[in-house]
């Protein structure tokens, strides 16, 4: 690594160190504590688990167990609350030292997977993981689950590659109950046919929701089912029009949804606006995402670009985004770098590590404390057109041969 990647790399330890674990260590947010508590209740307080999707008892609960005032479980799926319950032998404080340190652990093996992925060193391995920015220290500061999501991931990726397919399948299923993006992962396993892979998912994923059902009973999952699953998948958060979302769903909402607290101003007040360009805006996603795969990409590159491209297109999607959400961008970014570099493709190189880098430093929820309104909230959504140029970028300006390949050892 050159002196300046060296330089960056201090300046991201320490910013990772100042903002993310020093608070990790030493307070509590509503992230951690909505994990915890309804893992807590899952353990302790079994007769009240059909509480959860209640906010004020759930708030009370967690406030009575020293979490912070705002916890909420909405809108977790209900397997969410399996993720901590080793954790609930311990206070709140405690385990979320815990917790954090896990993730220390998880970020370190994380190099180590991303490294055997894409043949960079652990140096720039780790590098790229920091890149996330916001992603890697707001994980480490709320007590958020991504890291591990992330690890899971890329391991699952790394026995793919190794053709341990069901192995592969059952790792990225985990977690599919809990949330929904690694089915990003098993769209490729579906589109290479590889049907082992898919069904290690489909049996992991399984396993997962039937012991959930088994554990808090069918009652809160009919609930989760029928009052908050297709409302989050709609978009319908606390606030949908907060600009910290960073989605089309938040930006065309705040354009042309009115309301008279949360968005008193928008651009144009026409409900029908914002169904058509919100459609118009994931079918042209689709469009651009499809004749992609129909372009000819030999079978090395066939992997990578699959899951670059439905990773992005995942994030692009979402209804709401937030900046831990990113840090899975790590996985093709890393997978992306050393092709990249043996096609003596630098400039592509360049400008996927500028939108990567710039992606993670976006500080969203800053921008929507400014409060722009009408047309001038366009300029408020950074992030989601730094996401939109790098998927535009994997499935446009990939081609399958640029240039003569390179050996890896004389580019790093």
């Amino acid at each position: 690594m050159k002196i300046a990647g060296w330089l960056v790399l201090a300046v991201l330890v320490i910013l990772l160190i100042a903002k993310g674990l020093v608070p990790a260590f030493t307070s509590i947010g509503t992230d951690f504590a909505n994990y915890y508590v309804s893992s807590y209740v899952l353990v302790h307080d079994r007769q009240n688990t059909n509480r959860l999707y209640d906010a004020e008892w759930f708030g009370h609960r967690a406030q009575s167990l020293g979490g912070p005032n705002g916890a909420i479980f909405q809108p977790f799926p209900p397997p969410t609350a399996l993720l901590m319950v080793p954790l609930t032998l311990f206070d709140i404080r405690t385990a979320k030292s815990i917790w954090t340190f896990f993730n220390l652990c998880l970020a370190t093996g994380l190099v180590l997977i991303l490294a055997r992925l894409s043949i960079l060193s652990h140096l720039q391995t780790v590098l790229i993981l920091l890149g996330s920015g916001w992603a890697i220290i707001n994980t480490f500061a709320l007590g958020q689950v991504y890291l591990l999501l992330t690890f899971c991931l890329a391991l699952s990726i790394y026995l793919y590659e190794q053709n341990k397919e069901f192995a592969s399948g059952v790792i990225a299923g985990l977690f599919i109950p809990i949330k929904y993006f690694p089915l990003a992962l098993v769209v490729v396993f579906l589109i290479e046919r590889k049907w082992n892979a898919v069904a290690g998912a489909f049996v992991s994923a399984l396993a997962v929701l039937v012991l959930s059902v088994l554990t808090l009973g069918l009652d809160v999952h009919r609930f989760f089912l029928d009052s908050v699953l297709w409302h989050h998948l709609d978009g319908e958060m606390a606030n949908p029009f907060s600009a910290t979302y960073q989605s089309w769903d938040s930006l065309l909402r705040s354009l042309f949804i009115k309301d008279p607290i949360l968005n008193p101003t928008p651009f144009l007040d026409s409900p029908a606006g914002f169904v058509f360009f919100r459609g118009s805006v994931i079918l042209c996603l689709i469009a651009a995402l499809i004749l992609a795969m129909r372009r000819r990409i030999d079978r090395e590159s066939l992997t990578v670009f699959y899951v670059s491209a439905f990773f992005t297109f995942t994030l692009l999607i979402a209804p709401a985004t937030a900046t831990y959400h990113f840090l899975v961008l790590s996985i093709p970014v890393a997978m992306l770098s050393p092709l990249l570099i043996r096609r003596n493709q630098t400039r592509l190189l360049g400008l996927v590590l500028l939108l990567y880098f710039g992606i993670g430093l976006v500080p969203a929820g800053g921008i929507d404390r400014i409060a722009l309104e009408g047309i001038w909230r366009l300029l408020a959504y950074p992030r989601l057109y730094l996401l939109l140029a790098l998927f535009l970028t994997i499935t446009v300006l990939v081609e399958k041969e640029t240039g003569p390949e390179l050996p890896l050892s004389t580019t790093m």
